[in-house]
């Protein structure tokens, strides 16, 4: 698999996956830092179906009991049920009690990894390769972006003057 020198990675066999379509070999992968995803290879084919790693979420949203959930969110985001809100005359004691809570769960959901997904899939000869047509990613199981190629060039001559600034 792709390293180099510049950017090492470690592979090592994780487990073996099964979905009603297809097996697949999975292998942890490791670099730098805290970089970390799992590779899932169909077993058959010996062709990437999907990659997974994790981030932080993209946002968290702190409700307040009693308050209906929003009613979209985007993906990424969490929503967490926080503690009753004290009433607005409440001494500031109170008012910041409930601040402090409110921050502590903002960052305990904060802290919690949402898992990415990029899935390979409709793979096609071209020159001798094979290449996906199709790839989804997602949040979760949320499909948050799907692309399809139609076809794939490798080493087309460009004309220089595409380049050119307009005058």
């Amino acid at each position: 698999f792709a390293s180099w020198s510049g950017y090492p990675l470690l592979y090592s066999y994780a487990a073996i996956a099964e979905a009603p379509q297809e097996r697949a070999d999975v292998l942890d992968v490791k670099g730098e830092g805290n970089f970390a995803l799992r590779l899932f290879i169909n077993t058959d084919t010996r062709l990437p179906i999907m990659v997974t790693w994790t981030t932080p979420p993209t946002n968290v949203i702190v409700t307040v009991p009693g308050q209906p959930p929003p009613s979209t969110v985007a993906p990424g985001a969490v929503v967490v049920a926080g503690p009753p809100a004290p009433p607005k005359d409440a001494p500031k004691e109170e008012m910041d009690k409930y601040s402090k809570e409110v921050l502590a769960i903002r960052a305990k959901a904060q802290a919690t990894p949402v898992e990415q997904r990029l899935y390979f899939a409709d793979y096609r000869d071209v020159d001798g390769l094979k290449l996906p047509f199709r790839l989804r990613r997602a949040i979760g199981t949320e499909t948050t972006e799907e692309t399809t190629f139609d076809r794939f060039r490798f080493n087309v001559k460009i004309d220089p003057r595409k380049f050119e600034p307009i005058k």
